[in-house]
């Protein structure tokens, strides 16, 4: 989980600030997004879990 985490924060980052350099970062503005990746992850996850009810098919008839 700690490698997703630290791939997820480097995306945020670069997508927020992509003229700066990840390697570079202050230690802070990295947790920051490790935290912003972890709780992505979190909730991707709940998402994926969560049950969706079946899809009801609807039919529209055509009109011109």
């Amino acid at each position: 989980m700690e490698a997703e985490i630290e791939f997820v924060a480097r995306a945020l980052y670069t997508a927020e600030d992509d003229h700066q350099v990840w390697e570079r970062e202050r230690d802070s503005v990295k947790d920051e997004f490790r935290l912003y990746a972890q709780i992505a992850l979190e909730l991707l996850a709940e998402h994926r879990t969560r049950e969706t009810p079946d899809a009801e098919i609807c039919i529209f008839p055509y009109a011109a």
